[in-house]
C-alpha cells in the first residue's frame, strides 16, 4: 500500500514536469487594474470550527497565510490588519483547503478473464478495479477587491499528500507555483 502511494506520487511528479503540484483552476477578472491596489489582508477564519482529528489544521493554515503574505509582499503589496485601519484594505485574501480520499484503479485485460468453458452466454468486458487509496489535497485562494466586493483571482492547486502530512517547505513551494500565474504585479 505504501509503495503504491509512493509510486503514484512519483508518477504525478513526472507527469507534471518534476513538480508534484498541478494548478486545477486559474480564473481572473481581466478588467481589474492591479496598479490601484496597494494593501491586502486575510479574511478572518478564526470562527470556523475545524473537524475533530484535524489538530494541525490551524497551524497549516497559518503556514499557508505566511507563504501567501510573502509572495504578495514580494510583489509590492503591504499586509494590513483590518482592525487597525480606518478603512478596508484594498485586497482581501480568502484561503481554503480540502483533503479528499481518492481510489487508485487499474483496468483489467483480456488475459485476466476466466477460461471459456463452453457456456452459451459467456461475456467478459474490461473494467476498472481498485488497487489502493490515497489522499489528495487542494488549496484554493480567492483574491477579492475589498471595496467593490468583486472576485479578482480564483486559483486552486492540488497535490497527492504523503502519509506524514505537509511540511512548511512543501507549502512554500506550492504557493510559489500558484503565484507564477498571479495576474497582478510580478515579483
Amino acid at each position: 500500500m505504501k509503495s503504491i502511494v509512493s509510486l503514484l506520487t512519483l508518477l504525478v511528479g513526472v507527469a507534471a514536469g518534476c513538480s508534484s503540484y498541478r494548478i486545477v483552476r486559474n480564473e481572473r477578472d481581466n478588467s481589474a487594474v492591479w496598479t490601484t491596489y496597494r494593501t491586502f489582508a486575510f479574511v478572518d477564519t478564526s470562527r470556523i470550527d475545524t473537524a475533530p482529528g484535524s489538530i494541525g489544521y490551524r497551524t497549516t493554515m497559518e503556514q499557508v497565510k505566511r507563504a501567501v503574505a510573502t509572495e504578495l509582499t514580494k510583489r509590492g503589496y503591504q499586509q494590513t490588519d483590518d482592525s487597525r485601519m480606518a478603512g478596508k484594505p484594498d485586497l482581501l485574501v480568502n484561503i481554503g483547503a480540502v483533503v479528499n480520499e481518492k481510489t487508485q484503479t487499474r483496468q483489467t485485460t483480456i488475459y485476466e478473464a476466466p477460461r471459456y468453458i463452453g457456456q452459451y452466454r459467456y461475456h467478459w468486458q474490461s473494467q476498472e478495479v481498485p488497487v489502493g487509496t490515497y489522499e489528495e489535497g487542494t488549496l484554493s485562494l480567492h483574491v477579492v477587491d475589498a471595496l467593490k466586493e468583486n472576485l479578482l483571482w480564483d486559483v486552486a492547486i492540488s497535490s497527492v499528500l504523503g502519509k506524514k502530512g505537509v511540511t512548511p517547505e512543501q507549502i512554500n513551494e506550492a504557493v510559489a507555483k500558484v503565484f507564477t500565474k498571479f495576474p497582478g504585479k510580478q515579483a
